[in-house]
């Protein structure tokens, strides 16, 4: 019994390191660089003390680079068939130790981007891919466009920039930024808001406080918001052929948050 459980994780070990490019030792690095086209990345938290990216998928052509300068980590992942008309994604699977905290520089083009479970400060460029993020302890900078962008239970500040992509958080501890077009945002339980806007689509949002001069605004569509009923702000309303539904009396404060949008419904509940 012993010997199959020692044979299977050593099948394991030979699997990760076989379409991996090396075992990278974390200590003294601070920083990782990933530049990719055309791939799905997973970053995820596994109980190792080194950084090992894998290759999952079209292991006859493996294509990583890496390179380490000072305290820096940095990945090549270059899947650009200039000569092939149906391009596919080739898979990475990105472990980094438990409890680490790094800084993530990914810079992608036609990718698609998971992470779960890490701490550090985050910042993705990406184009034309998902971005799902869970369990990030750290600030998030992302830019994204096309896909849709998905982040729960994050701690930190996040400020989103993004075109054609449908944005939804859950659980956000910080101060929560986004700015997309034409997709519809949906923002669950975040403590703080600071400037929400999108357009020719809706917006639904559950949240605890706001920034200076906070903003909700979008076009021709409809905003729903709930709140606390003890909150400390009031409301500034804009926009043509509106219609406000407030669930609560005006307040004598200077803290207001700006909601705005035409031709729809600014809607306004108790949490």
């Amino acid at each position: 019994m012993k010997n199959s459980i020692f044979f299977f994780f050593f099948l394991i070990l030979i699997n990760i390191t076989t379409f991996s490019n090396g075992v990278i030792a974390s200590k003294g690095i601070k920083i990782i660089e990933i530049n990719g086209q055309y791939i799905d990345l997973n970053i995820q938290p596994y109980y190792g003390r080194n950084i090992i990216l894998t290759q999952l998928s079209d292991k006859k052509n493996p294509i990583i680079k890496n390179n380490i300068t000072k305290d820096s980590l940095q990945y090549n992942l270059n899947n650009d068939k200039k000569n092939s008309f149906f391009k596919t994604k080739v898979k990475f699977n990105l472990l980094i130790p438990k409890n680490t905290n790094f800084k993530y520089l990914i810079k992608t083009t036609n990718s698609s981007i998971s992470v779960n479970g890490i701490n550090g400060k985050l910042s993705i460029d990406n184009s034309k891919g998902k971005v799902t993020i869970d369990n990030l302890v750290g600030d998030l900078d992302l830019l994204n466009s096309r896909k849709d962008i998905k982040l729960s239970n994050i701690v930190g500040d996040i400020s989103v920039k993004s075109r054609f992509s449908r944005v939804t958080t859950k659980n956000t501890l910080g101060i929560l930024n986004i700015q997309t077009t034409d997709r519809k945002i949906k923002i669950k339980n975040a403590e703080k808001i600071g400037d929400i806007s999108t357009s020719n689509a809706p917006i639904s949002a559950e949240f605890q406080n706001i920034t200076s001069n906070s903003k909700i605004v979008t076009s021709n569509h409809s905003l729903s918001i709930k709140i606390p009923k003890n909150h400390n702000f009031d409301f500034s309303f804009f926009g043509d052929l509106i219609h406000v539904k407030n669930e609560f009396l005006k307040l004598n404060t200077d803290n207001f948050l700006i909601l705005g949008t035409s031709n729809g419904t600014i809607k306004i509940e108790k949490e």
